[in-house]
């Protein structure tokens, strides 16, 4: 065979002159398309972050408007019908709760800007009292919240909350028109626990939440540093519950219920009630309320590619469960509820590394998105948005 010809034959089997360089390029696109993949989607969706922290006011109004709209619009009645329409009542009192914190957090924090949102605020305080929101309460009472607050019956989340509004709206309105109420509720609370055998009041008949009861004494304390009402009878035993009779010293966490019979834990110790316990007892005091996200913070709290979320129970833990009204659905034991609540949290003991890793699995899981002069989070619904509200506006209240 002639030379020239075994040559060119041999020379189609030689490897490519940019062998090597072929073997470098796709390690090297792989380690970018990897490389963009773990950072873009986390710098577009924490992008938000910092404007929260740093209270914009151009993008806090614009997510208040969201709200105002949602409180105004109302929820239709038609939903609240049918077998669940204890939960459905539950979620309109709920959305008017977090709708009122939130926009009065505003009123208080942009006081220019108190005659836009200090009407929806009270508007939504006056859906909290409608009778349709107390219809939640009263039907398993077989009582009015309000019409009885001279008995003994504890009713802790209808008033617990709602009185937590109350004090707040007269944080930041002094001459407040729901002074009388607010007084009226804050000493029937204060009576019911000075008569309960464990200290604890009851959600409903014979089921007692301790994150219920952080409502209550969060709406104490805060009514107390308003009116100088002095609660010492009631207010250190109360808080102490929250440190140690109610808390998993294995974790930290509050128990998710208590026994009201004999005061013993009544439900595994879970992330969802303590981090909105931390929130709501942060309108009072901060030594306990830090203590408690710090727990949730520490014991529960992990990230994906720096999406951060909170497992319901804490790391370590045999329990588990697919979910609940108070959780919201389990995904391998991931709580909606819990991350969202933990925001307000990061927020309030200036975990800003915190902060912005849960803002971006919710701006992920929200989709924000700008309508006018409002923003909106899309998926969240007026709850959904009127819970980012409050806990990207949750400021200590303590001093």
């Amino acid at each position: 065979m002639p030379r020239h010809v075994f040559t060119r034959r041999l020379g189609a089997w030689r490897l490519p002159e940019n062998y090597s360089r072929w073997w470098v390029r796709w390690p090297v696109a792989t380690f970018l398309i990897l490389g963009l993949a773990m950072t873009l989607p986390r710098a577009w969706c924490g992008r938000d972050a910092a404007r929260w922290l740093a209270n914009d006011e151009a993008l806090v109004l614009a997510h208040a408007r969201t709200v105002v709209a949602g409180v105004e619009a109302g929820v239709p009645a038609e939903p609240l019908s049918g077998p669940a329409g204890l939960f459905q009542n539950e979620w309109l009192f709920g959305t008017s709760q977090m709708a009122a914190l939130g926009l009065l957090q505003v009123c208080i924090q942009h006081p220019g800007r108190r005659d836009e949102f200090l009407p929806a605020a009270e508007h939504a305080i006056d859906q909290m009292l409608s009778e349709r929101a107390r219809a939640f309460d009263a039907a398993r009472w077989r009582e009015d919240p309000l019409a009885s607050l001279d008995g003994p019956r504890g009713h802790a989340a209808y008033l617990g909350y709602l009185n937590l509004a109350l004090s707040l709206h007269r944080r930041a309105v002094p001459d407040s028109r729901f002074a009388d109420l607010n007084d009226r509720i804050s000493a029937a609370l204060v009576r019911r626990l000075e008569a309960s055998r464990h200290g604890i009041l009851e959600t409903y008949p014979l089921e007692a939440y301790p994150v219920d009861n952080a409502a209550v004494l969060g709406s104490l304390l805060l009514h107390a540093r308003i009116t100088g009402v002095d609660y010492s009878a009631v207010a250190p035993a109360a808080l102490a519950r929250f440190s140690i009779a109610w808390v998993d010293p294995r974790s930290g966490l509050l128990f998710q219920a208590i026994n009201s019979r004999d005061g013993k834990p009544a439900g595994a110790a879970r992330a969802s009630g303590t981090a909105l316990a931390a929130f709501l007892l942060s309108y009072g005091e901060r030594t306990v309320s830090g203590a408690l996200f710090a727990a949730v913070r520490d014991r529960c709290a992990d990230s994906i590619w720096g999406f951060g979320y909170l497992n319901e129970y804490h790391i370590g833990s045999a329990a588990a469960g697919v979910g609940d009204i108070a959780a919201g659905p389990l995904i391998f034991g991931v709580s909606p509820t819990a991350t969202g609540f933990a925001l307000g949290g990061a927020r309030l003991f200036d975990d800003r590394r915190r902060f912005v890793s849960l803002y971006r699995t919710a701006h992920l899981a929200g989709t924000p998105s700008k309508r006018g002069n409002r923003r909106v989070f899309v998926t969240g619904g007026p709850l959904g948005n009127a819970i980012m509200l409050a806990m990207c506006t949750a400021r200590l209240e303590a001093p």
